[in-house]
């Protein structure tokens, strides 16, 4: 039973841990300029209504820290 319960948690973990980090970061970075552009992660539907929220700095656009803290 205990190792059906860790196997869960870690199932919901990574459920959870990065949901929309299904496209790599340097595949969105068309211009391969280090940043992703709301137009960049306009590729990823999930990544594009979170923008916002991941962009922390509010510099309209998302670093790959920014990105990999998802």
């Amino acid at each position: 039973m205990k190792r059906i319960n860790t196997t869960f948690a870690m199932l919901a973990l990574f459920a959870t841990s990065s949901a929309f980090a299904v496209t790599p970061f340097a595949e969105l970075d068309v211009d391969q300029n280090g940043v992703l552009s709301m137009q960049e992660a306009a590729a990823d539907s999930t990544l594009a209504e979170k923008f916002n929220e991941l962009d922390t700095n509010q510099d309209g656009q998302l670093s790959e820290a920014e990105y990999n803290n998802a």
